[in-house]
């Protein structure tokens, strides 16, 4: 399995995770258990997800002029992350993420996008050669949409395969689908982007042809503990997850796309193990708190699947 180079273009954020038994309802004020600060952030979670899984790995980023810059460049080279496209503007705070874990693993989160927002398409042009050099980019929807259509652009003018994980959930223009290889939503997503009610299994096929009309290769819709329902290559099904006690969900989905960006597949075999491989990664990533200090290596999901542990839900 060929270990990509890959580009990330995206979010960085600082994390503040509390850990409470329950959500406050409006108006009510509960006692919380535990205060964690971390790295967080879309792109920076794939980021590092694709690192651990062995690909070469480039961010193209912006974060502010402050101390949480500053750590988040350090942080991500001792990833092994090229931090040379991360762009600090001292005019502005670094992303912040506030997340709020409940006792059954469920996360509710706010994010202040602060540099992530400001991610122009001048700053993506000025980065075409690190694209150009990559063989996968993989883009979420943290930074403004005309600079991820612009990212898209850029890389299929190069031959780079295009991942886009259509994350936080909002309308995209067919134009930029149909420069898509492997489109990864969840379930909501999905179900915003193609008008249609999810709620059933039996609706994800047409949820797949409707996305494969637009132009996407593959389209992957996550669908939490129980797998991901796979549609590419003329074959449609579900691979199921793995059976893992949840502790924090947050940041499962950016570890999904970042193994599925580090070893991209290229048939229809090389695809269910690319999924079986992400899949495992992140479901052992929610046996612990934090985005990216939950994130697995490599040579823990390959341990991990030789016991044969892909099991239905």
């Amino acid at each position: 399995m060929k270990n990509n180079r890959v580009i990330v273009v995206g979010s960085y954020n600082l994390d503040t995770t509390i850990t409470t038994d329950e959500f406050p309802q409006p108006g009510e004020t509960v006692i919380g258990k535990t205060l964690a600060y971390g790295h967080g952030g879309k792109g920076a979670n794939q980021a590092v997800a694709a690192s651990r899984s062995g690909a070469s790995v480039s961010f193209l980023a912006k974060v502010g002029g402050d101390q949480y810059g500053l750590n988040a460049k350090s942080t991500l080279a001792g990833e092994g992350i090229h931090t040379n496209a991360i762009i600090t503007d001292p005019n502005v705070p670094t992303g912040m993420a506030f997340i709020t874990v409940n006792h059954e693993g469920e996360n509710s989160i706010i994010v202040i996008s602060g540099a992530n927002g400001i991610l122009s398409k001048t700053d993506i042009l000025n980065s075409s050669l690190v694209i150009a050099q990559s063989d996968i980019l993989l883009a979420q929807l943290e930074i403004p949409l005309p600079s991820v259509a612009m990212a898209i652009d850029v890389a299929r003018k190069h031959g780079v395969k295009v991942v886009l994980n259509p994350a936080p959930a909002q309308l995209i223009d067919p134009e930029i689908l149909k420069n898509v290889n492997i489109l990864t939503p969840n379930r909501i997503e999905a179900e915003m982007l193609t008008g249609l009610d999810l709620s059933e299994n039996a609706s994800l096929p047409l949820a797949a042809d409707q996305l494969h009309d637009m132009g996407v290769e593959i389209v992957l819709i996550t669908l939490g503990s129980q797998g991901a329902f796979i549609s590419g290559y003329n074959r449609q099904y579900i691979l199921p997850s793995i059976k893992v006690q949840a502790v924090d969900t947050a940041g499962a989905g950016d570890v999904f796309n970042g193994v599925i960006a580090a070893h991209y597949p290229t048939d229809p075999d090389s695809l269910e193990e690319t999924v079986a491989m992400a899949i495992t990664a992140a479901g052992l990533s929610i046996q612990n708190v934090g985005a990216q200090a939950s994130i697995p290596y490599l040579a823990e999901v390959q341990s991990f699947m030789k016991e044969g542990q892909l099991v239905e839900n």
